[in-house]
This record gives structure tokens, C-alpha cells and sequence, in this order.
């Protein structure tokens, strides 16, 4: 009895341990250790590429060199709300210091065309109408090209006038003249000068900006604003003479209604074939808005000028803008098509540009045989007797083309291209590479971002990019050139950086740093958490 005693003695000290959580090895077993997490860098995805920018240049019509200018966009005389700049921000206009600028069209707009008021010191302010009809994934390029008030067949000049209370107790008169360009103001004592709401204008000073063109020329064509023929069909008109006159006081304010009419002044050159007493329609444009409206009032022409060689015209209105003197032709009734042999385009295309004493249009980008269409050709203000000098250059103004005087353009238009001997174009690839400063080891292709180039002073091109190469294309061989980028989506933290790089076919690559996003993972770990 007594061994059974101890036994069960043995088995109850037994139980009491396992309950009370003791065992037999006094706990000394090593506890797993805690994993940290550790970050982890994360290279951003290659952004999207873009597409369908428009890419433009504001240039002296002479030289092609570019020109700082403010460039304001319209839609039917309406601030546009469909032109946005590549960060999808709307951008009715653009203060551009080196005369580029680029532009797309906001997600679902349907517009194929924009109006462009282009201002610029020392130059006739223009209009142009900018054609969106081609615009696609790719790129569309357009020249602007101004006229500088030095010109030759260009006048312009400005007066200063004093007024009180919104008018003068005299007469106020201005004029310019230069040849066959030829322009003058009068505006009946007593007359409030009033600002485009009608309200009598503040200041004690008027500046009267005169400015005029001679259109037996291509002077007269070449300052006038585009659009004079939107919605033509079975006529053109002509511009006979051509004036701007533009008012303002001292506080900024534009001048643009009177209380009653005054009087304006345009030439009319004698070879024009008009005598005193005939009379020509009148059009006006609102050279804030680019808007053409038909007068009502018609335009006198007068007497010869004292050298003959041209007749003062004169119109009564009770407001300011642009004016031209016109008549009517019957429109070119076929496409006009320019068909290029000799030398092959270049890649990046020429500018073609045509100009007359009754027409002008410039920087048209060609790549290919270029039509006009039949339901264009009015817009363009071709009659169907219409002939005109032209021209083709390459984006830097170096020529390919010059025709013989002017043209006939009705129909088609033979233009033999002939490359510049002392020029050779070479082609070069950007690659643009994004590396994680924070780890060298991780890079993305810098895709997606908006890149030009050109040359000191001339027009910019926008390269064509794929999975971060970009084309830079017809660069002149040895020539050295400024190449701007614009890093975009989740890569813009690298902003916009500048290179210069000489041409000389040999690729350009280049990598920017920037600091990536991290995650968390453990230690070992080749993923996320």
C-alpha cells in the first residue's frame, strides 16, 4: 500500500506543474527576433507620351528671326476656353519672351480652327487664323510672321493730344506718310473720346498710333489681318487700302468709340485704277478680338496726292480698329496644289508662304505635295485670277525656293526645291533617363516630356518622342543649338532643364536625378508589404 501511496503522490507534483505553466527547463529557449521593416525605393512608371501639341513660332517675316510677343486666342471673338498648355491648364494667352509657345486642345474639343492675335513691339499687330484640322497624335508647326513698322511700303507714327473732361475744344487731327503708304485722322471739336463700353475716358492725354501700308505692294496684303474672307463662297475681297488707327489715354485705357463720327483717311494708289469719285466697300476688325465686321458706310475716293501717286479715300465711323478698303472677285473655283520636285523635304518639313498685292499667307508647314482645298481656297482670299510670289524655306529662313516674280495659283503651282549648298542637315536622338537618386540602381525612360529645340534667335521645334528617345531632326551640321525639356507626370519633380549640344549626328543622352517614392518590406523582402 505504501508504494501505491508514493506513486500517486508522484503524479499529483506532476499535474500541479503543468498547470502552473513551469517545465523542466527553466524557460531557457531563444524567443524568434521581430523583423523591422526597411524602405523600399520604388522607380515611378514611364509617363505617357504626348500628343497633339501645337507648336508655334512668332517670327519677323523677313528674317525668321523670332520675336518676343504676346499671343492671345479666340474662338468666334471670344477668350477660347479649348486652348490649355501641356499641364491641361486653359491658357487664353501666352506672353512668350522667345517668341515660341505650345499649345493642346482640351480633352473632348471639337474646334478644327483658333484665332491668334499676335502683338509685339515695333510690329503691326496681326491676326491669324491657326488651322486644327490636321492636328492628330503628332505635332502641328505654324510661323507667325510679323511685319516690322520699318518696313519697306509700311508708315506708322504716333501723336499726342491733350484733352479735358473726356474731349477737346479743338480739332485733333494726326496723319502719317511714306511713299504710297499714307493715313490720317480727324476728329470734330468737342467730340468725347469714349472707351468700348462707352464710358468717357479719364486721362488728359491721347496717343494716336497711325499706321498705314502701301498695297500697290505686298506691303499692304502682308500687314492685313487674316480672316477678311472667312465664310466666303463665291467671292473674294481685295484689300484696295489699309489702315490701323488706334487711341489711347495716358491711364491705359483704349480709346475705341466717339460721341459722333470722325473722319478717316487711307491711300489709294494711283495704279490701283480708280478715279475720284468712284467709291469701295469698307471692313473693320476688332484688333483685340480678331473678329471682321462689313460697314455699312462707304469708302470715298478723293483727290490725287500731290506727287499722284495715290488718291486720299475717306469714311466716316464712330469707332477704331483696322479698316480696310475693298472690292470683290470672283473666288478660285479648283484646289490650288503646290507640287514639289528637285530636292527631297527634310524631315521636319519647309514653310511655305505666298504673297501679293492682294493676298498674302505664310508659314504654312509643308512635308508633302501641299492642297489647298476647293472649300478653303476663298478663306485664303485666292481669286481666280490670283498669282503671287512664293516662297520656301526651311524653319531657320534659309531658302529652298524663291519663284521669278509672282505665279499664276489658280490650280497648280510647280515649285522645284533646291537644298542650300553650303548647308548639311544631320539628325541626332535625345535619350532621357530619370535616375532614383536615392537608388542609382533604378531608372525609368523619360518619356512624356515636351522638348525643343533650335538655334539661338530662330523658331523652336517640338522633338517627337518614343519611350524616352526624342527624334531632334534637320539640324544644321556644326551648328550649335539650345534643347529645352519639360519633364511631365511622375517625372515632373525634375522641372525643366536646358542642354546645348552641337550638331554633329552623334546621340545625346542625358540623365536627370530625382528623388523616388519609397514602401515598406522586410528585410530579405523583393516586394511590397
Amino acid at each position: 500500500m505504501f508504494t501505491n501511496k508514493k506513486t500517486l503522490l508522484a503524479l499529483s507534483v506532476a499535474s500541479a506543474l503543468v498547470l502552473s505553466g513551469c517545465s523542466d527547463n527553466d524557460n531557457n529557449d531563444p524567443v524568434p527576433p521581430v523583423e523591422e521593416p526597411v524602405a523600399v525605393v520604388v522607380a515611378p512608371e514611364a509617363p505617357i507620351e504626348l500628343s497633339g501639341v501645337v507648336a508655334g513660332n512668332v517670327v519677323d517675316g523677313t528674317s525668321f528671326d523670332v520675336v518676343a510677343a504676346k499671343v492671345s486666342f479666340f474662338e468666334s471673338g471670344t477668350a477660347s476656353t479649348n486652348v490649355v498648355d501641356v499641364d491641361g491648364n486653359v491658357t487664353s494667352s501666352i506672353d512668350s519672351e522667345d517668341g515660341s509657345f505650345t499649345f493642346q486642345l482640351k480633352d473632348g474639343a471639337s474646334i478644327t480652327q483658333v484665332t491668334a492675335v499676335v502683338v509685339a513691339d515695333g510690329y503691326a499687330t496681326k491676326t491669324f487664323i491657326i488651322d486644327l484640322s490636321d492636328l492628330g497624335d503628332d505635332s502641328v508647326e505654324v510661323q507667325l510672321g510679323l511685319t516690322s513698322l520699318t518696313a519697306d511700303g509700311v508708315a506708322a507714327e504716333s501723336t499726342d493730344v491733350t484733352v479735358s473732361g473726356g474731349s477737346s475744344a479743338e480739332v485733333v487731327t494726326a496723319a502719317v506718310a511714306q511713299g504710297k503708304a499714307a493715313a490720317s485722322v480727324n476728329v470734330p471739336a468737342g467730340t468725347t473720346f469714349q472707351d468700348a463700353d462707352g464710358n468717357v475716358i479719364t486721362g488728359s492725354t491721347v496717343k494716336i498710333a497711325l499706321t498705314a501700308a502701301d498695297t500697290s505692294g505686298t506691303a499692304g496684303a502682308l500687314i492685313t489681318p487674316e480672316g477678311l474672307n472667312a465664310g466666303s463662297t463665291t467671292v473674294v475681297k481685295k484689300a484696295v487700302a489699309v489702315a490701323s488707327v488706334n487711341m489711347s489715354d495716358e491711364t491705359g485705357t483704349s480709346i475705341k468709340k466717339f460721341s459722333s463720327p470722325i473722319t478717316v483717311n487711307m491711300a489709294v494708289p494711283a495704279d490701283k485704277g480708280f478715279a475720284t469719285g468712284e467709291t469701295l466697300s469698307l471692313s473693320s476688325q476688332n484688333e483685340e478680338t480678331g473678329v471682321w465686321t462689313s460697314e455699312t458706310q462707304d469708302v470715298t475716293i478723293g483727290d490725287l496726292s500731290a506727287d499722284s501717286s495715290y488718291y486720299n479715300a475717306s469714311f466716316m465711323t464712330d469707332h477704331l480698329t483696322f479698316f480696310a478698303a475693298t472690292t470683290e472677285s470672283a473666288v478660285c473655283a479648283s484646289p490650288v496644289r503646290f507640287l514639289f520636285t528637285g530636292d527631297a523635304i527634310p524631315a521636319a518639313g519647309l514653310k511655305l508662304s505666298a504673297s501679293s498685292s492682294d493676298f498674302s499667307f505664310s508659314g504654312l508647314t509643308v512635308k508633302e505635295n501641299y492642297t489647298i482645298s476647293a472649300a478653303k481656297v476663298a478663306a485664303y482670299g485666292l481669286a481666280d485670277d490670283a498669282s503671287a510670289s512664293v516662297a520656301v524655306k526651311d524653319s531657320d529662313g534659309n531658302s529652298w525656293f524663291a519663284s521669278t516674280g509672282e505665279v499664276a495659283l489658280c490650280g497648280d503651282v510647280n515649285v522645284a526645291l533646291t537644298a542650300p549648298a553650303d548647308i548639311s542637315y544631320v539628325s541626332e536622338a535625345l535619350a532621357l533617363t530619370a535616375q532614383c537618386s536615392n537608388d542609382t540602381a533604378l531608372t525609368t525612360p523619360g518619356s512624356g516630356a515636351l522638348v525643343k529645340y533650335g538655334r539661338t534667335g530662330k523658331a523652336k521645334r517640338v522633338a517627337k518622342g518614343a519611350d524616352g528617345s526624342y527624334a531632334l531632326t534637320d539640324l544644321i551640321e556644326g551648328a550649335s543649338y539650345e534643347v529645352s525639356v519639360k519633364f511631365q507626370g511622375t517625372l515632373a519633380a525634375i522641372g525643366t532643364k536646358t542642354y546645348t549640344i552641337t550638331a554633329d549626328g552623334t546621340d545625346e543622352p542625358q540623365t536627370e536625378a530625382l528623388t523616388c517614392d519609397t514602401t515598406t518590406g522586410a528585410t530579405g523582402a523583393t516586394g511590397g508589404n
